[in-house]
């Protein structure tokens, strides 16, 4: 990965310091290197070994163990956004092209021919599942008498309604034939080893790309779900007519192991160890309305300026929601820098960058923005109103465009508050 506008976004040292550290986390935590260092599967001992991926990062992890699984290889296919570019071919691999964030006929298509490859499976084969970020819509079959449309319509009305990705996931899963644990089920009896890249806090398995192999939890009320996020009264019904028991056989479960290999966690922690200077480390799972966590992430930062005595550099990460009410161009992580300037005085030291590990954020080109406090915004509150945060920091110097990373582990937070040193 590289940021393909430094020179606009690296307007001073800190900045080019601070976004280059970025870059060497990105590249270090690429999921090729992850994915070969965590491939511990046993070939020799299946008759016939099928390789099925779907997400953002299932062209990377693919690339990771291809040396390794050549020899045994009957099929390769993955799914990926119809967007996404890769300048390397592998002539066994097919693949397929699906839509992002919401799902669509494209996507369908490309998953019925990609369950289509895989026939008379015995319990002699194994299958390897690629999941990544954004597999939820790239992957998806839906339940008999689901149309398209209603789909789409259900997933932005949650998504205006500030919905976060739990609360997607488990409404894409009522009304799919392959999520909430249901690809299991077309696998059997097939031994069956997902490799899990995980884009959602917390890294719940019943959440990344929705669950498909993964046995239910607990049932949720789809019904609440329906009421609090869904505003047309015969969406909600769908919903309630396709809300399953969750019951699906033990034996479909039996040979099915799942391994998460990446998280937002690790890049957290991996760029924190790669900071000099006083330091600290906030965690992952941030997560909530973008209003709230810039409020907060600014009351911690000042409280901890105050016990410390002087300036620090701090990191975390999660996933924040925005509550869409304009129709500007943007995405959470915009809007989160963008509104942090709401908080911090004008006269007040720091840095603060936001970024989406996929290189994408929302409705924009970009991966993310930049603030500090050099930034002026005019008509900040004219910006946020119609969020439209990508205009306001292409505008300053402040969005962040990379492209495609072929990564996905939600969003990563960083930056510096208080007084700095001669080094910058």
């Amino acid at each position: 990965m590289q940021i393909l506008n430094m020179d606009d976004v690296g307007t001073s040292p800190m900045r080019k310091y601070a976004l280059e550290k970025i870059v060497q986390v990105m590249n270090k935590l690429n999921p090729g290197n992850v994915m070969a260092g965590n491939f511990d599967v046993d070939l020799n001992s299946y008759a016939r070994v099928y390789i099925i991926g779907f997400g953002k990062a299932s062209f990377n992890m693919y690339a990771g163990i291809r040396d390794r699984v050549m020899g045994k290889l009957s099929y390769a296919g993955i799914i990926i956004p119809d967007d996404e570019k890769h300048d390397e071919i592998f002539p066994e691999l097919e693949i397929l092209r699906g839509t992002h964030p919401y799902v669509s006929n494209l996507s369908v298509e490309s998953s019925i021919k990609l369950l289509s490859r895989i026939k008379e499976l015995t319990e002699n084969d194994l299958v390897i599942v690629l999941i990544s970020g954004g597999g939820s819509s790239l992957f998806e079959i839906p339940e008999n008498g689901i149309d398209m449309d209603d789909i789409r319509r259900i997933s932005s009305e949650v998504m205006d309604n500030d919905g976060d990705i739990y609360v997607l996931n488990h409404i894409r899963s009522t009304l799919s034939s392959v999520k909430n644990g249901k690809l299991a089920r077309f696998l059997y009896p097939a031994s069956v080893r997902a490799f899990i890249i995980s884009d959602v806090v917390y890294d719940n398995l019943n959440i990344i790309a929705s669950g498909p192999l993964v046995k239910p939890a607990a049932q949720v009320n789809i019904r609440e779900m329906a009421n609090k996020y869904i505003n047309d009264n015969r969406l909600k019904n769908i919903l309630a007519e396709k809300a399953v028991s969750g019951n699906l056989e033990d034996k479909y479960f039996l040979k099915v192991k799942n391994t998460i290999i990446l998280k937002n966690l690790d890049f957290v922690n991996s760029l924190y160890s790669n900071l000099e200077g006083e330091k600290i480390n906030l965690g992952s799972n941030v997560n909530g309305d973008v209003k709230l966590v810039s409020q907060d992430i600014t009351d911690i930062l000042k409280r901890l300026y105050n016990i410390k005595g002087q300036g620090f550099w701090f990191v975390c990460g999660g996933e924040t929601t925005v509550n869409v009410t304009g129709n500007g161009n943007g995405g959470r992580n915009q809007e989160l820098v963008s509104r942090m300037m709401e908080y911090m005085g004008k006269n007040e030291n720091f840095l603060f960058i936001s970024m989406g590990t996929d290189g994408i954020d929302g409705k924009s080109i970009a991966a993310g923005g930049i603030v500090d406090n050099s930034t002026r915004i005019d008509n900040l509150a004219s910006y946020l109103e119609n969020n439209d945060s990508y205009t306001a920091l292409s505008e300053s110097h402040g969005a962040i465009i990379t492209g495609r990373t072929g990564n996905n582990v939600s969003d990563i937070m960083f930056g510096f508050y208080g007084s700095t040193n001669n080094n910058f």
